[in-house]
């Protein structure tokens, strides 16, 4: 119960623990169990505050009944809190023909008498570390005991446990115990903080709360940034993978973490974050120190092992505040193909279980679980694999579903036509079944070398592989004709495109041909280059390194 008794509440704690965002909450609280007596409240900051007299008209300026708390104070509110004054509605009518005001702001008079408005009212004084320099502690606190002794409010002041400016804290320290009748410590458990920052239980509400309990976050001011990136995020990820909306939630939260806190040694570095992904590819080999492997421990109790492309998109969001809708879709749709593809093959394992698991005459029931487990998953099945399926379907006389297999996994593949030239594999000896591999023979036939080189480094994006006719097409470009093709794009692809003409350079024991690739692909770059410094610094991302020409 909130009464009448005029007396001063003091809440302090850490910066960022959320003592505002609680304040606020449970007074709601209080709102709707009518738990609050008094009939007036204000809510007032010392940001930037100056003088006594700014405070008191700030305190008039933001007064409003209670039933209205959750509102922000608005004109109306405002001009109520005049006629709320001893003179009432008729000062409202006698103030323009004052003489004073043919000179003066309204805001000036009102200053001098808003104080006498201030009886039995509510008010929460927050930032007393931001108040301004010409407003003094001692005088803050004189003012308060006023309020409480001479005009029956009851005050709660909002205390960060840090330094106030101009050494003010030894004034604090003297005042406070004449002032401050209750004083309480708001240090809220990592539980109580995702409890009192996400009310709600919708999916993404609950996976942050649950995330943030993990990382043990007890800074409500986080939670609260990081519910609102998932409130952008939800209507951009609706219709993905549940694995995918868990990744980003997940990753998210560690990400944001470690952003805002970045002077806490006990959780990893924000930069170590991301670059975390780099590791698995060898480019980051600095020697690992005992607070890197602390931050390993850190990272495998959440679960949190290596981080991607979307993840990324994440990380960009939380140093920008929004979302770039475009490079996160695009990454999340490559991911969520992945994840698709991971859960087809899982699916085509499982069918494959009747055959391996069991001594039982399913003949029937293998070959059709075989059948629809691929007619959905074809996309995703190598040739290796089909191969063997077919092979098992003839072994048990269903070489008619095997034929029917084989052109099923030709429909579905005709997007990926490389996929049909089986000297591109190293266990192509192992693909041993006549009618498919006179199938893929055929659909081989397909020229390659009609393709544009444009056609071909598209193709190769995101690939672990290519073909002969690739390579050909590629390493019989000019210098000049990297140039133009490179100048000529826009967009997202272009950092993707100059990857894949630059990557020759990076395998293990490439052919002269390859070589050839990069290293005019390099030169390349080197010329759009040297056309500005802002190109030099474009082109400098990629490891390329412009040399002045004076």
């Amino acid at each position: 119960m909130i009464n009448e008794t005029p007396e001063v509440l003091a809440i302090r704690g850490k910066w960022g623990v959320g003592k505002t965002f609680a304040w606020n909450k449970f007074l709601e609280d209080a709102k709707k169990e009518r738990r609050i007596t008094l009939r007036r409240y204000a809510y007032v900051s010392l940001f930037g505050c100056n003088s006594l007299d700014s405070l008191k008209l700030r305190i008039f300026e933001q007064v409003i009944d209670t039933d209205s708390i959750g509102l922000k104070p608005s004109i109306e509110t405002f001009i109520k809190s005049i006629e709320n004054l001893t003179l009432g509605i008729n000062l409202l009518k006698f103030i323009p023909s004052l003489p004073y005001f043919k000179n003066a702001n309204l805001s000036l008079f009102i200053d001098s008498v808003a104080f006498l408005s201030l009886n039995k009212v509510l008010i929460c004084i927050d930032d007393v570390e931001r108040k301004g320099d010409g407003l003094k502690i001692r005088d803050l606190l004189g003012f308060i005991s006023v309020l409480k002794e001479e005009k029956d409010c009851k005050i709660a002041i909002i205390l960060n446990d840090e330094s106030l400016s101009n050494n003010e804290d030894e004034a604090l320290k003297t005042y406070r115990e004449k002032v401050i009748d209750i004083e309480l410590l708001f240090d809220p458990t990592p539980e109580e903080c995702s409890e009192i920052a996400i009310p709600s239980e919708c999916y993404y509400s609950s996976k942050i709360k649950e995330f943030s309990k993990n990382l043990r976050i007890n800074n409500i001011r986080i939670i609260r940034k990081i519910l609102r990136l998932s409130n952008q995020l939800e209507p951009l990820l609706k219709g993905y993978e549940p694995e995918l909306l868990h990744q980003s939630l997940h990753t998210m939260t560690l990400l944001a973490l470690c952003y805002f806190q970045k002077d806490n040694n006990k959780i990893p570095s924000y930069e170590y974050l991301k670059n975390l992904g780099y590791k698995m590819y060898g480019f980051n080999d600095k020697e690992e120190t005992e607070e890197t492997n602390e931050w390993k421990v850190f990272l495998r109790k959440y679960s949190f092992y290596n981080i991607d492309e979307f993840d990324l998109e994440i990380a960009k969001a939380i140093e920008n505040g929004f979302f770039n809708e475009s490079s996160l879709l695009a990454e999340a749709d490559k991911l969520n193909a992945r994840i698709i593809a991971n859960k087809s093959k899982n699916s085509f394992s499982e069918a494959w279980n009747k055959y391996h698991n069991t001594f039982d005459s399913n003949e029937i029931e293998l070959v059709e679980s075989l059948y629809e487990s691929f007619k959905e998953n074809a996309q995703y099945i190598d040739p290796m694999n089909l191969n063997s399926t077919v092979k098992l379907l003839r072994d048990i006389g269903e070489s008619q579903k095997a034929d029917e297999i084989i052109e099923l996994y030709i429909q579905n593949r005709k997007s990926d036509r490389e996929i049909f030239d089986l000297k591109r594999y190293p266990f192509a000896s192992n693909i041993d079944d006549q009618r498919l591999i006179e199938r893929f023979n055929s659909e081989n036939k397909y020229d390659n070398n009609d393709r544009s080189p444009e056609e071909v480094i598209s193709s190769l994006v995101g690939k672990n592989g290519w073909n002969q006719s690739d390579i050909e097409i590629l390493s019989s470009l000019t210098v000049d004709d990297f140039y133009q093709i490179f100048t000529k794009q826009n967009g997202d692809h272009l950092s993707y495109w100059i990857d894949v003409c630059l990557q020759f350079a990076q395998i293990l024991n490439p052919s002269e041909e390859q070589k050839v690739i990069s290293n005019k692909a390099s030169e390349a770059l080197v010329r759009i280059g040297k056309q500005s410094s802002l190109n030099a610094r474009r082109v400098a991302k990629f490891g390329i390194k412009v040399e002045s020409d004076a």
